[in-house]
Parts: structure tokens; C-alpha cells; sequence
């Protein structure tokens, strides 16, 4: 497992350009995240506050049900490295990459409004512990694959424009490479998700 991993942190190299980019974006998207649930309405506010108060209570009385988050979550981060995976083959429709990490990062934000919103002050260190660190892993990790997928739209657009031949089969295989091992440590961080965390967030609310 060792030589592998190590194989694949050689293979895989990221523009700090483009990295750069995607991490600004990540800290608007929070950003954007924690002010919107400022501006929601009454209405929408007690439907948000009911959510969290019933999400915690579950992880409280012994009723969240770890399995079926793990399954949803591990579908749902596969879905998203499929999708982003195949837009990045395909390079004009590359920038709805973008939209996507600006969506996960929304959220991510969103939930940190959510808990202090819920339960204030107290909000604060539940909404580190729910975040931290496998939603801020995750949303690092599909940053650099989306960083790649632009460096790689990039790379072919300017071979179009320019009617250059250039051996395209060595960035599609550093690609390979990429989803991979982004694949690995995605299952990792869905794991941590789905079972420490929310052990670790019920020690914290039975201490509160």
C-alpha cells in the first residue's frame, strides 16, 4: 500500500495557479454560506434550527444510524468525483467545476451558520467539530482535483487554438492517477464522517 501511495504522490503535481484559484473560491463559497443563513426569513430560520436540534438529538439518544450515513455519503462524494471527473474530460464544460466547488463550499458554510444559529455560542464549537477535518479535507481534496481538471481544460484549449500535437496521454494518465488517489482519501474522510464524528460530536453536546 506504501509503494502505491507513494507512486501515486510522484505522479500527481498541481499548479499552484490553479490551486490558488480554487482555494479562494472555497473561502468566498463559506463565506457566502455563513451570511445567507443571516438573511433567510423567520420561517426559514425555525425550519433550519429544527433540522440541526433534530440531527443532534438523534446523535444524543443513541438513534443516528451510522451505516446508512456512510452509504449516503460515500454515494454521494463518488457521485461528485464522477461528475466533476467526466466535466473535466470534456473541456468546455469544465467551468461548471467551478460552480460545484463554490456549491460544497456554500454548504460547508451553511452548516457552520446552522449550528451557531441553533445553539450560539455553543454553535461555534459544535460547527468546528461537525466541519472539522473531514468536510475541510474533502473540500480540499476536491479543490485540487478540480484545479487539475482546469489545468488539464487549459492544456486543450491551447492545443486547439495553437493546432499543436502534444501527447495528451500523459496528463490523462496523471489524471487517472489523481481521481484515484483522491478516491482513496475521500473514502477515508467519509468514514471519519460517518462514525468518529458524530461519536465525537455526542461527547461533546453529553459535556454542554
Amino acid at each position: 500500500m506504501k509503494k502505491i501511495m507513494d507512486k501515486l504522490l510522484n505522479t500527481i503535481k498541481f499548479d499552484k495557479k490553479y490551486v490558488l484559484f480554487c482555494l479562494i473560491l472555497v473561502i468566498l463559497g463559506i463565506i457566502a454560506g455563513s451570511i445567507f443563513i443571516v438573511i433567510l426569513n423567520n420561517s426559514d430560520k425555525n425550519l433550519v434550527i429544527e433540522y440541526i436540534e433534530s440531527f443532534v438529538d438523534s446523535i444524543k439518544n443513541n438513534s443516528f444510524n451510522y451505516i446508512e450515513t456512510l452509504k449516503n455519503t460515500l454515494t454521494t462524494n463518488y457521485l461528485f468525483i464522477i461528475i466533476i471527473s467526466i466535466l473535466g474530460f470534456t473541456y468546455f464544460l469544465t467551468p461548471i467545476n467551478v460552480l460545484i466547488l463554490f456549491y460544497k463550499s456554500f454548504i460547508i458554510g451553511f452548516s457552520l451558520g446552522s449550528f451557531i444559529l441553533t445553539y450560539k455560542f455553543k454553535g461555534l464549537l459544535l460547527s468546528i467539530i461537525y466541519i472539522f477535518p473531514h468536510l475541510i479535507l474533502n473540500i480540499l481534496l476536491f479543490s485540487l482535483l478540480i484545479a487539475f481538471t482546469l489545468k488539464l481544460s487549459i492544456k486543450m484549449i491551447n492545443c486547439i487554438i495553437k493546432k499543436k500535437d502534444v501527447n495528451m496521454r500523459v496528463y490523462f494518465n496523471k489524471y487517472l492517477y489523481t481521481i484515484l488517489f483522491l478516491t482513496i482519501m475521500i473514502t477515508i474522510t467519509s468514514l471519519y464522517e460517518s462514525f468518529i464524528g458524530p461519536y465525537i460530536l455526542k461527547l461533546i453536546v453529553n459535556i454542554i
